[in-house]
């Protein structure tokens, strides 16, 4: 009995179970698109992280500018009282309180309104604008705080 070495061989290969090149292309294409779609999800993860603490540093900025306006007497008594004078068009270009490096500071703008909303009783509304841009959203945004205050007695 004689055996086609050859014959034999090529019998075997043809017997394995293989990928084809059709299979291997669309597996490569599906793992890329969901590559892709984690990277995407995790930058967008960032942004919205990155905006999240810009909003909230400008939320302190606004209630620190508040509570110095806050803080001036208002004795009722005196005419002309420090407390209205508050009324700024801005305090430009304040730094919000985020760990920087180098050019990623980003800054805001302070505004500020005290007016008097009832006389009797007296009472005032101070409100504190505070303004600051993000640049991967593009435009401006404000967080804006306010209160009702009663002289000092």
């Amino acid at each position: 009995m004689k055996i086609d070495k050859q014959a034999s061989t090529r019998n075997r290969c043809a017997a394995q179970p293989a990928f084809t090149l059709l299979e291997v292309v669309i597996a490569t294409a599906i793992a890329a698109l969901v590559m892709a779609g984690m990277f995407q999800g995790y930058n967008m993860a960032g942004r919205r992280a990155q905006y999240s603490a810009c909003s909230i540093a400008a939320n302190s900025e606004a209630l620190r500018k508040l509570e110095l306006v806050l803080s001036i007497p208002w004795v009722e008594t005196v005419p002309g009282s420090a407390l209205f004078s508050t009324n700024t068009a801005a305090n430009l270009y304040t730094n919000l309180c985020l760990p920087s490096a180098l050019s990623n500071v980003i800054t805001c703008t302070d505004y500020t309104s005290v007016t008097l909303t009832s006389s009797n009783p007296p009472y005032a509304l101070i409100q504190v604008r505070c303004v600051w841009g993000f640049p991967s959203y593009g435009g401006t945004f404000t967080n804006t705080v306010a209160t009702i205050r009663a002289p000092n007695q």
